[in-house]
């Protein structure tokens, strides 16, 4: 008993650390599941970050994803307009760019919204231009975000 302790112990807590995506639709989590796979396939960089700061994927009904960090547990919240868009690579890209918030809530640096927001969207570009199979207008968009949300 105790040499399974220490083995328990003394393994990675990352293997016991996966995301709950909560079920909803017609295999929305499953979707979810597919697109953080092509997270961690696609970019240790950014699944790493994912990993750490996403403890818990919801679903809701408004027009935008967005993130919660409730007693410490990050919650990212899929819109059920992402969901119908039918992309892997758009679930991904909000995936990630709400992640780089959860990680800004988390661990700083405490920054102004509009920085913020420049940030998650600099992060979620540089993830989309290593996919391989990227939409156009996806990278399209989030490009005239990032250029939207610049501080100079």
């Amino acid at each position: 008993m105790q040499k399974l302790f220490l083995l328990l112990f003394l393994l990675p807590s990352s293997l016991f650390s996966q995301t709950n995506v909560h079920k909803a639709g017609d295999g929305w989590d499953s979707i979810v599941y597919s697109a953080i796979n092509l997270i961690k396939k696609t970019s240790p960089y950014h699944y790493v970050i994912f990993e750490n700061v996403v403890q818990e994927v919801q679903f809701w009904n408004e027009d935008y994803s967005s993130n919660n960090l409730v007693e410490g547990k990050g919650i990212i919240v899929i819109s059920s307009k992402d969901i119908k868009l039918n992309s892997i690579n758009n679930l991904a890209a909000a995936l990630v760019h709400e992640s780089y918030h959860l990680k800004v809530l988390k661990y700083g640096p405490d920054i102004a919204g509009r920085e913020e927001e420049y940030l998650c969207y600099v992060h979620e570009l540089k993830f989309l231009k290593l996919l391989p199979n990227v939409e156009p207008d996806l990278l399209t968009y989030t490009k005239e975000q990032v250029k939207l949300w610049n501080i100079k």
